[in-house]
């Protein structure tokens, strides 16, 4: 992939960047520990704290692809995104259009698994 369609990249990876932080930013309260001092009933405790650890869970997999995403703006500065990690050929743009992080062609994706 040529650095211009890598640079095509950059700005739909920065915005993925800016939406993310808005999600972690939205997600603060839904992860913050129950008080055991707060006079809820048991369900409700459990309830709550069921609504937390699924909060965790997504804060750790928008963690997760904002640190993937930057490792993508890396790679762009570095001139190999866009290029697999396993073949060294070019990843569709198409995939890179649906997932921007994407370090492996369709065909080694699909031998991995």
């Amino acid at each position: 992939m040529q650095p211009h369609d890598q640079e095509t990249f950059r700005p739909a990876i920065v915005a993925r960047l800016e939406a993310i932080k808005v999600e972690l930013v939205d997600l603060s309260d839904s992860t913050q520990p129950i008080s055991p001092d707060a006079a809820i009933g048991r369900l409700s405790r459990l309830d709550s704290m069921q609504m937390q650890q699924m909060a965790l869970a997504g804060k750790r997999r928008l963690e997760d692809e904002r640190t993937r995403l930057v490792e993508a703006q890396h790679r762009i500065d570095a001139g190999n995104y866009g290029r697999c990690l396993l073949c060294g050929s070019d990843i569709s743009a198409e995939r890179l259009g649906y997932q921007l992080d994407a370090t492996t062609c369709v065909p080694c994706l699909n031998r991995r698994k």
